[in-house]
């Protein structure tokens, strides 16, 4: 009787050592796939505010423009 708890409790210790081991490694992946996403969106984050830049930079003459021609 006490072989076969012994065994018992062997195999669901190795059992949980393995699950463990597996749901880590998944848990590694999915961290390194959120730091890509997250660079990412970082560097789309620096292209929209250099869009924005650019765009209130181009439309400023304009501006300039129209408050020439009210003088």
């Amino acid at each position: 009787m006490f072989k076969m708890k012994f065994i018992i409790t062997l195999s669901i210790f190795i059992s949980f050592l393995i699950v463990t081991s597996t749901i880590k490694n998944k848990t590694r992946v999915i961290e390194k796939k959120i730091s890509n996403l997250s660079t990412k969106i970082i560097i789309k984050t620096k292209d929209i505010n250099e869009a924005q830049l650019d765009f209130h930079y181009l439309t400023s003459p304009a501006e300039i423009e129209k408050r020439l021609s009210m003088i």
